[in-house]
């Protein structure tokens, strides 16, 4: 028999076993709690359990590590830099031991702390890495699982495209994760593209649609208990209320919903003791009260933002909501508060080297200096703008650049490997085949020469081709000298006239449009919807400098302008030129310009230009001469559209103006 000391040792081992063996079913259901919650975004969840599973026990270090990595990533939208650190430390050890499963989720969360801080770049690199390492890890093993990771990196790729203002890029990954949300039966990444989808219709004016869109994410989030993206949700009605009323201050209606939808995003946000959230939702509120020039009420806003901001610790977000008191305290007409305001964030944005608050800011201190009547100053920090538009747009342009040569690169790569197949296998056939080398030699000299013909053929086309587009280009570089003059005299009369705000609104669309055409000179085709939005740059600047002279509307449906639809560069705005300068103005009376586009059928489209001035044959002082515009038109159409001359007149013979008809084949 046992004696009382072996007996309470032998109890003390029972219990040490049983405890060790219920701690680690513990661990191991609080684990897949955590990666469940984790995978279906709901991070809220996933800190609850990863924190009682750090209360519970640490002596399992690869089960440390991983509860940190839980725990840091839920804190990442309240806490990002201290978050970054725990997580950098937790990566080593995913990295010794090659966890290739956390080290794709620790690389989504390092895209999304570089998202936060603007480093585009660097975040698209780590959503990559993480689909190579799922795909590593789950290979052909857990295909559902594998696609719900894939899925949530192209719509964390979509987010970063929309900040980088590349809505056709950002639409194609939001697409893609769609399409693999419906397949494998994902509504989390289903809500989340909705949303992404939803920004972009919101960005292209379309808000009854985005409205819709957005209507259904908010419905998807409540039945999925989604509290986070619920509040993604109803901030995104907020806005597209607000943008109703700053196109009519007296929309009573779309205030109150704005205010509502704001108020209900703030609440779910305070509850997640979400301060990112919080400090977005305040400047919401904000950004109503400015609608309707209630500065007062907009600045109480904006100091409740401006705290939650600093305990979001992050620097960014501090910086944009100073930069809103800044220009708050304009429309309070506090010029010295705003102008401190203004260079508190304007050294903020260079501590973070980011450039893209840099013009708005100098704007801020411009129409402030002129406030102030300090003129020197004021023209100083508007060519301050300027400048930081110009080298925004080179940093852009750069970027992109870069990324062609990239995708070249590789592109290029790719075919040196098809060829080197290409050729092994020729070789391999070449000796199965010596019976027919004869034959094969001739064969080869005959498609030799035939594809020597054919490469002769191209090569002159594309010289006329070439020949017809640089006369385009140096045609279009010289848009109109007298337009250019004519709006440079334009500006100085406002400056004259002592009207420096339109004076500066006129400068800075005449500025994009310049820029515009310089970013678009050298490509070939761009969409229709592009080259409407330059015609509809270029004459809402000759109709005010022109002193209102005319009206013009432009006609294009919304499933034109989404739908993949390229034409000749700059091929419309001659048109709407000539049906200016020699059709309304001559007939010195108010006149209107309506350019209207439609689908033939599916493979061509027409874009009309119509106006009714003097009439196309009638106006014309020389009838034999013959418009150089005009033909270089009809080169750059070819064989692949024709462009049609109409007089309108009325039943009595009247002229009564020119319809002129360009129709595209694909």
């Amino acid at each position: 028999m046992l004696d009382r000391t072996q007996m309470k040792s032998l109890l003390i081992l029972v219990f040490v076993l049983i405890t060790g063996v219920a701690l680690g079913q513990t661990q191991t259901m609080l684990l897949d709690k955590c990666e469940n919650f984790y995978l279906a975004g709901q991070q809220d969840s996933v800190r609850k359990y990863a924190k009682l599973a750090m209360d519970l026990g640490e002596r399992n270090s690869e089960n440390r590590s991983v509860f940190q990595f839980f725990l840091a990533n839920s804190n990442m939208r309240s806490y990002p830099d201290s978050s970054f650190k725990l997580l950098n430390v937790v990566y080593k050890e995913f990295q010794k031991r090659n966890d290739t499963k956390f080290l794709s989720f620790i690389h989504t969360a390092f895209g999304g702390y570089y998202r936060k801080t603007g480093n585009f770049k660097e975040a698209i690199a780590n959503y990559q890495k993480a689909i190579t390492f799922a795909e590593k890890h789950y290979g052909t093993s857990d295909p559902k699982k594998l696609n719900q990771i894939v899925a949530a990196q192209y719509n964390s790729i979509a987010i970063v495209n929309q900040e980088m203002s590349d809505f056709e890029l950002s639409t194609q990954n939001a697409l893609k994760a769609l399409k693999i949300a419906n397949q494998f039966k994902l509504p989390q990444i289903e809500l989340a593209s909705s949303i992404i989808l939803g920004n972009i219709q919101m960005h292209f004016k379309q808000l009854d649609q985005a409205e819709k869109s957005f209507f259904s994410a908010k419905n998807l989030s409540s039945k999925i208990n989604d509290q986070y993206r619920l509040g993604v949700a109803l901030a995104n009605l907020g806005i597209i209320n607000l943008l109703r009323v700053e196109n009519s201050s007296e929309n009573k209606k779309a205030y109150l919903a704005s205010k509502k939808y704001f108020l209900e995003a703030l609440n779910m946000a305070k509850t997640q003791k979400d301060y990112t959230a919080i400090t977005a939702r305040y400047s919401n509120l904000a950004n109503v009260e400015n609608a309707i020039k209630n500065f007062k009420s907009a600045n109480i806003y904006l100091q409740e933002a401006l705290k939650n901001a600093e305990l979001s610790n992050s620097k960014l977000l501090k910086m944009q909501v100073t930069t809103s008191l800044a220009r708050n305290h304009l429309g309070l007409n506090d010029t010295p508060r705003a102008i401190e305001l203004a260079n508190f964030a304007l050294e903020m944005s260079k501590q973070l080297s980011n450039e893209k608050e840099l013009p708005n800011l100098y704007n801020i201190l411009q129409e402030a200096y002129t406030k102030e009547k300090d003129f020197a100053k004021a023209l100083e920090y508007q060519k301050a703008q300027m400048a930081a538009k110009d080298s925004l747009y080179t940093t852009n342009t750069t970027a992109k650049i870069t990324e062609l040569q990239t995708k070249y690169e590789t592109e290029k790569k790719q075919k040196e490997i098809e060829v080197l197949t290409l050729q092994n296998q020729t070789k391999e056939a070449q000796i199965k085949q010596k019976n027919y080398l004869i034959l094969a030699a001739t064969l080869g000299i005959i498609s030799l020469l035939g594809g020597f013909y054919f490469w002769n053929k191209q090569r002159k086309l594309k010289n006329i081709k070439e020949s017809a587009e640089m006369k385009q280009r140096l045609l279009r570089a010289q848009l109109n000298p007298h337009f250019l003059f004519n709006s440079l005299n334009s500006i100085q009369r406002l400056y004259v006239e002592g009207k420096t705000h339109l004076a500066n609104d006129f400068i800075a669309d005449f500025a994009q449009l310049m820029r515009d055409i310089l970013e678009k000179t050298g490509r070939t085709k761009i969409q229709v919807y592009e080259e409407m939005d330059f015609i509809e740059a270029y004459l809402s600047l000759e109709k005010r400098r022109l002193g209102d002279k005319f009206d013009y509307e432009i006609l294009l449906r919304d499933e034109i302008r989404n739908g993949d639809y390229n034409i000749p560069s700059f091929i419309v705005q001659p048109l709407v030129e000539n049906a200016l300068l020699h059709g309304i103005l001559p007939k010195n009376e108010r006149g209107k310009i309506v350019v209207k586009v439609e689908t033939l059928t599916n493979t061509s489209l027409e874009i009309s230009v119509k106006d009714n001035g003097v009439g196309f044959y009638s106006g014309k002082k020389n009838p034999n001469h013959k418009s150089k515009a005009m033909e270089l038109i009809k080169n750059r159409l070819g064989k692949s559209g024709t462009l049609k001359i109409k007089e309108l007149k009325e039943a009595n013979g009247q002229v009564e103006g020119t319809e002129v008809k360009l129709i595209i084949e694909y």
